[in-house]
């Protein structure tokens, strides 16, 4: 019998405005008769009547700018060792697979390397020029949006993810209402990961001086309050972790046996506060 492969997945798109249902092709929204455009590279660009604030502005111009150039910040072997631990979590958490969304997806470096794994990932990123570069590594779906009204339909993920971008987002409104939007996109029973710098880690601010995506302006979060903002969006703390010491100056004859250095640091009460980041693993009801 021929082998018969099956439809990709489809997600329901919702207006950023009022969360009417959006046409997949015409880009209109069913409910406030809005109709969306899409970029020179064709990429949907679901965005709110106006962006949110000044936040909102800067951070779109600064990640136009850096595009190009974003992928080449770290070098390959670090950037793949942070890819490889966050794909692990993922299949621990997902192991029979599912629907992935990943926000703030950048150029789709990590989604594609969950979607590798055999994963269904939708990715979403304020910047259009970095979704543009996203769209090109296999992802099922890539739009342009905000993390405070994300542009899709209630329960549609078994989980979502965010990676180093709730620290661009300056403010603790912003971060609690992106938690929010994350927890209200994925199913019953789906997880919601928030992934972000820790604070307490002494190298960030020095490291982020010398990055082209960080302008000065960011605020890391505390963990703490990534626990009060999934306790206020309705979700459950699932898993609670620091995870990484992997610097961006790390030889790559080095880096395999530095793993075990990482590994100590991650376990050891009291040491491990100066891991690289914090992750919060939250569950929905």
């Amino acid at each position: 019998m021929p082998i018969v492969s099956s439809p990709p997945p489809r997600v329901g798109l919702a207006c950023p405005d009022c969360r009417g249902a959006l046409d997949d092709d015409s880009l209109r929204c069913a409910s406030c008769g809005r109709a969306f455009t899409r970029s020179a590279d064709g990429v949907p660009e679901l965005l709110p009547s106006k962006l949110i604030g000044d936040t909102e502005q800067r951070q779109h111009a600064l990640y136009a700018a850096v595009a190009h150039e974003y992928d080449d910040v770290f070098p390959r072997h670090v950037a793949a060792h942070y890819i490889d631990k966050r794909t692990s979590l993922i299949k621990d958490l997902l192991p029979f697979g599912g629907l992935v969304l990943d926000v703030g997806c950048g150029t789709g470096q990590l989604a594609a390397a969950i979607a590798a794994e055999g994963f269904d990932v939708f990715g979403v990123d304020l910047s259009a020029a970095m979704v543009a570069k996203a769209r090109t590594r296999g992802l099922q779906g890539t739009y342009a949006g905000v993390t405070t009204a994300l542009p899709f339909a209630d329960n549609s993920f078994d989980l979502a993810l965010t990676v180093a971008t709730l620290h661009h987002l300056e403010t603790p409104e912003r971060v609690a209402a992106t938690v929010s939007e994350m927890g209200r996109v994925v199913k019953s029973g789906g997880f919601v990961v928030l992934w972000d710098h820790n604070p307490s880690n002494p190298y960030w601010p020095i490291l982020m001086k010398r990055v082209p995506q960080d302008s000065g302006d960011e605020r890391l979060v505390p963990r703490e309050e990534l626990l009060r903002d999934i306790r206020a969006s309705g979700l459950r703390a699932h898993r609670v972790l620091r995870s990484g010491f992997m610097p961006d100056f790390m030889p790559r004859a080095l880096a395999t046996p530095w793993k075990l250095v990482e590994r100590t640091v991650e376990l050891t009460p009291g040491l491990n506060v100066l891991a690289a980041h914090n992750v919060v693993v939250a569950r929905k009801p």
